[in-house]
């Protein structure tokens, strides 16, 4: 193609320069015969030379080019010297002798023209000939090339000529332009929400945030977290968890073309601002932050747009967000930490009622660093057997014999000393240390247990506490199983407690390898009853022994009626419905009394004992000698009365 264009252009300056050069010199031998002419026919005129006077540079320019270099003014006009006697010349007007000359050369430059026009029209013909013989393969392959698209276009027309391969190209450019986005959304964004994802958000905004730097400017990020998505999943299946999710991704759009804070780079590209981190998690970013208000406000409007129902199909879902918000570079100074504070913060949020924002602080910080500190000493305390394990001996109210130890873990840390495990609990459970640590749990409870056991406590259970990430990640019953084997106890020496909100959520499978426990023998307890707001009609139906009341109840009976009252309801259910029933938190005697009266056999509490270390309880349960506990299979544990 290039060559085509190459040797058009050469051909047309030549054919141009000959045309040009053959018009010059038609007018100079149409010239020359006027010349002659005008010297035959004596019409010139004779003046003085002194009279004469010298032409000006582009006059003289113009003679001499015209071969006419004696030319002189005279009168204001330009003459031609055809002639001189001494001191005078003959002169005829260079006007007269130009236009004569024209004149004579129209019919020789017209058949010129001819010829030229002639000329051009051939070669043209011969071009396009040899144009299209040389552009046809490329015609050819460009509308392969958009065939293969399988895209129409009702502008699009085959490549034949150079107009319509221009065409084609333009088209063949507006498929590459689209197909450039699809790919960049493809490569770039969440395959559901088509979202910005993860790793492009981190690089977007710290490009921005080095702007900001620059500028002295704040940014804000916003970390958004779905609150009862899980649940949407749970009762509806995934696709409609699914759905909410891309509505989701809709709405957070439309607001952030509502305040303003979008970052494209024209109406078809990615909305870089806003991402979707995974599962129920999204970000937003905001570059320019003038007051933290501003943030306080899309947070608001964010909480307020999702708190609208979502309609999908005949079924109306109501969730609602948390959010958390830092501020750089108050809060971070990195993408990554920005998002992370902005995580600590959506947490607080959580924790502080749901559906609703809180910005991150120094504090939230501390509490972060904390939380980091001790997750990486747990992992070391594990593999150092740092842990060890305390038990709280649970006894019938009226002979005070002991009816089961609850298995209690605690941290002695070589630096800090014990750490609570209200502290460490959640930080084991969160990062999925409950597995292992419940593993080693389980086997120590059950090993101390069969030694008991084997010594004459042959009625007596241990109880250990199972979480919810336990149940989500393991068999329980081959789990259960295994350390019962591995240690020699008894499955009926074991009971499980589980949480109530546990049974909740819980799936057939869990139940049924609930039920196949029991079957062996284990018993199963739920644990921190009242909390959990259970259905009863759930809860006459649940695979369950034993019903133990959380111990506000038990506080809050001594001084408010209405607690008393829940608390008789609870315990008379429980009664009609065959469970055991014990009470926690017992701590003083008027406790004690109260529970009597309301008939509960079984209780726990700082009143019997605080949680003790086995060689403790080792000697507490043999004060009375082998042989009470060989004839009753227990031992007793009397209420400290005087000590409460």
């Amino acid at each position: 193609m290039a060559n085509i264009k190459t040797g058009t252009w050469k051909a047309n300056a030549l054919f141009m320069s000959v045309f040009l050069l053959l018009t010059y010199i038609l007018l100079l031998a149409s010239m020359a015969k006027n010349s002659a002419n005008v010297v035959n026919q004596n019409g010139f005129i004779t003046v003085d030379k002194a009279e004469l006077v010298t032409l000006g540079n582009l006059d003289k320019l113009i003679t001499t080019v015209l071969l006419n270099p004696q030319s002189y003014l005279y009168q204001d006009e330009i003459f031609i010297i055809s002639g001189q006697q001494h001191t005078q010349v003959n002169i005829h007007s260079f006007e007269e002798h130009i236009l004569a000359s024209f004149i004579d050369m129209a019919i020789p430059f017209a058949a010129l023209f001819i010829i030229a026009l002639t000329t051009v029209v051939i070669n043209a013909w011969y071009y396009r000939n040899k144009v299209s013989k040389e552009i046809a393969p490329l015609c050819r392959k460009v509308d392969r090339i958009i065939n293969s698209y399988n895209l129409t276009s009702d502008s699009h027309q085959s490549a034949a000529d150079l107009n319509a391969l221009n065409h084609s190209l333009d088209f063949l450019q507006q498929i590459s332009n689209e197909y450039q986005i699809k790919a960049e959304q493809h490569s770039f964004c969440d395959k559901l929400t088509k979202l910005v994802d993860r790793y492009h958000f981190l690089d977007h905004i710290n490009k921005q945030l080095i702007l900001t730097n620059e500028t002295g400017t704040k940014s804000g990020l916003l970390f958004i977290d779905l609150d009862g998505f899980k649940s949407v999943n749970d009762s509806y299946g995934h696709s409609f968890g699914d759905e909410v999710l891309i509505q989701v991704a809709e709405r957070l759009r439309s607001i952030v073309r509502r305040k303003n804070l979008s970052f494209k780079q024209d109406d078809n590209a990615l909305e870089y601002n806003l991402s979707r981190l995974g599962g129920d998690e999204f970000t937003l970013f905001i570059k320019d932050l003038e007051d933290p208000e501003h943030a306080i406000s899309v947070a608001i409007d964010i909480l307020q747009e999702l708190e609208r129902d979502f309609i999908l199909g005949n079924k109306t879902i109501k969730i609602s967000a948390s959010i958390g918000i830092a501020i750089y570079p108050d809060s971070a100074a990195t993408p990554y930490a920005l998002i992370q504070m902005a995580d600590v913060a959506m947490y607080r949020a959580k924790t502080e009622g749901r559906g609703v924002y809180r910005i991150y602080s120094a504090e939230m910080g501390a509490k972060l660093r904390r939380y980091h500190y001790l997750l990486d000493e747990m992992r070391q305390a594990i593999d150092s057997t740092n842990f060890f394990l305390t038990y709280q001996p649970v006894i019938d109210i009226d002979d005070f014999g002991i009816s089961y130890f609850e298995a209690l873990v605690r941290w002695q840390h070589p630096v800090e000393g014990t750490i609570a495990p209200d502290e460490f609990i959640p930080i084991a459970e969160d990062s999925n240390l409950i597995l292992d640590l419940g593993d080693w749990i389980l086997d120590e409870a059950c090993r101390q247990m069969a030694a008991w056991y084997n010594a004459g406590m042959k009625k007596v259970r241990i109880s250990v506490n199972v979480s919810p990430i336990q149940l989500k990640h393991k068999s329980l019953y081959d789990w259960i199983i295994k350390s019962l084997a591995k240690s020699g106890l008894p499955p009926h020496s074991l009971m499980l407690e589980i949480t109530e909100s546990c049974f909740i959520e819980a799936s057939d499978e869990l139940f049924n390898e609930l039920e196949k426990l029991r079957a062996d023998g284990v018993m199963i307890a739920i644990d921190d009853f009242g909390t959990g707001f259970s259905s009863l009609s759930v809860l006459a139906h649940l695979p369950v022994d034993v019903l133990k009341i959380d111990k506000l109840f038990v506080a809050e009976a001594i001084h408010n009626i209405k607690y008393k009252k829940i608390l008789h309801s609870i315990v008379d259910m429980a009664l009609k419905l065959e469970l055991k029933v014990v009470a926690e938190g017992i701590e003083n005697k008027e406790q004690l009394e109260l529970l009597k009266t309301l008939g509960v056999k079984h209780i726990q509490g700082y009143l019997i004992s605080r949680p003790q270390r086995s060689n403790y309880v080792g000697e507490k349960i043999f004060e009375q000698g082998i042989n009470h506990m060989a004839q009753t299979g227990t031992s007793r544990w009397p209420p400290q009365i005087n000590e409460a």
